[in-house]
């Protein structure tokens, strides 16, 4: 586990807010900035000067409109995407590569128009740009809202870890029977232990929360990033309250 700070309202060299989208996702895939609203990079120096200059980032997605990212989108999974959950491989230049499909996301060419949902992006992109003003203006957020509400730490359980949405299959996530003795009833019910998720049999490392309203007009009420170093593989979900 890293070192936890809380209620990061107060920058260093290793926080750096409002990256540009060419910076923190790969060419290839541009389009991914439809998606995202870069928030903050983060060089993992802060946590480890042997880390220096791997540099992770976090993104606020545009979608839901409702329900979780992914929800509805389910043909366009894969073993690194699922419901509320979606992972990117680090390049050599700290850049983004999606690991899942394109139609994972609802606004691409692959479904139906959701007027509301580009509402909802319209409104997001107006109030980040807001939040970018007023920083360059006062070096904080507005209504000093934090950068990050924990960098480091454990994770912590709440609706994101009630099991109702599991890892993609790529990850790995220790389980036991909900019941002991076994009930006959209810042999599938499980408890997942969502602080040891691995990938490649290596750990997880919970790198940082923050609620995405805290940057614009709307988010998840925590984004949570987490990194496996050996493979360079960014995980992340979203609680929802």
């Amino acid at each position: 586990m890293l070192p936890e700070t809380t209620n990061i309202t107060v920058l260093n060299e290793h926080l750096r807010p409002f990256p540009e989208a060419e910076a923190v996702f790969c060419p290839e895939q541009a389009w991914l900035s439809k998606h995202f609203i870069p928030l903050l990079s983060i060089d993992l120096a802060v946590f480890n000067p042997e880390w220096a200059g791997t540099v992770v980032h976090m993104l606020n997605p545009i979608e839901p409109y409702d329900c979780v990212i992914g929800d509805t989108t389910t043909e366009y999974h894969n073993e690194f995407t699922c419901p509320n959950w979606l992972a990117f491989r680090l390049n050599d230049d700290n850049r983004y590569v999606f690991l899942g499909q394109e139609g994972y996301f609802q606004n691409t060419p692959f479904h139906k128009v959701n007027t509301y949902l580009l509402q909802k992006e319209a409104e997001m992109r107006e109030s980040y740009q807001h939040a970018k003003q007023f920083f360059q203006e006062h070096d904080q957020l507005p209504n000093n809202n934090a950068f990050l509400d924990v960098l480091g730490g454990d994770f912590t359980d709440d609706n994101w870890s009630s099991g109702s949405h599991i890892p993609p299959s790529a990850f790995t996530i220790p389980s036991e029977p909900a019941f002991s003795p076994p009930h006959p009833d209810f042999e599938d019910w499980l408890i997942y232990d969502f602080s040891n998720i691995s990938y490649q049999g290596n750990p997880m490392i919970h790198i940082a929360e923050v609620a995405g309203y805290n940057w614009c007009s709307d988010g998840a009420d925590a984004i949570i990033l987490m990194y496996e170093p050996e493979s360079r593989t960014v995980l992340f979900t979203f609680n929802w309250t």
